[in-house]
């Protein structure tokens, strides 16, 4: 087994302006009519690119599709359905993306939800490729899923007792490795969260025995090449969420509207 530990410094999301965001995007997409299949936003102005292709608007079944922008029509390979939509309960979606590539057709189908939109608990995303490869396929798809109890993690990021469970855990699975992650976030001295960020990587298969011999070999690489990507995240995030957590919910609502519409 590999293990990996790096711990990198963000600007803090106050809790009050996450909830809010979380409500204020549930009342935009509440506001949404579809017509005909076409949607609307609010304010009326039509949303492109976009279409109702089954199901009652914003219920659970109902299925949207992207328009292809060669011939107007709703795209066959992707889609989005609604699995549940409860503001008090659970709120989830489903992405379906399809490859036709004759030579790896492929699959990707991705699920998010948030438990309560009034006062938000939990949030998870999974994902799962599946390719027909043949022989190869199970090489060449996996599954991946994170889990984040954000009861934990703003008690985490508090002043008082730390939780006893990380409050952001995920795992990465493949026929031949397993990667189990946890990110701990801890209150800075300056105000800022001093977040870890926690890896362990085992071998499946045939590629169990091997694990230790590529450790020792491109170990030390990896680990920093890690390291690298989490400070690059960490820069490009502490670079814009301080802007962004400036603006209240209805610029943030307007805003998110408009990039909706398109350039």
């Amino acid at each position: 087994m590999a293990r990996f530990q790096h711990t990198v410094t963000l600007a803090p999301v106050p809790r009050r302006w996450f909830e809010s965001c979380v409500a204020t995007l549930h009342d935009l997409a509440e506001g949404t009519d579809a017509e005909g299949g076409r949607l609307t936003l609010p304010d009326g102005r039509p949303l492109p690119g976009l279409v109702l292709a089954e199901g009652r608007h914003l219920r659970p079944g109902a299925r949207y599709r992207p328009v292809n922008e060669k011939d107007g029509e709703p795209d066959a390979d992707q889609c989005l359905t609604v699995l549940a939509r409860d503001r008090r309960g659970e709120t989830a979606l489903e992405v379906v993306a399809l490859d036709d590539d004759p030579a790896h057709r492929a699959r990707l189908v991705c699920a998010l939800g948030l438990t309560s939109v009034e006062r938000p608990r939990e949030a998870w995303l999974s994902a799962t490729l599946h390719s027909d490869g043949g022989k190869r396929a199970k090489y060449l798809g996996g599954t991946g899923c994170l889990r984040l109890d954000l009861g934990r993690w703003w008690q985490a990021t508090g002043h008082g007792r730390h939780p006893s469970r990380a409050p952001l855990s995920g795992t990465l699975t493949h026929a031949l490795v397993r990667i189990s992650v946890t990110v701990v976030p801890r209150p800075a001295p300056d105000g800022r969260w001093r977040v870890t960020v926690k890896a362990r990587v085992r071998g499946r298969s045939f590629a169990r025995p091997l694990l230790p011999l590529a450790t020792a070999v491109l170990g030390r690489r990896a680990r920093r090449a890690g390291a690298e990507a989490l400070e690059r995240a960490a820069t490009a995030w502490n670079a814009q969420v301080p802007a962004l957590v400036r603006k209240d919910s209805e610029r943030l609502s307007a805003e998110l509207a408009d990039a909706l519409l398109g350039p």
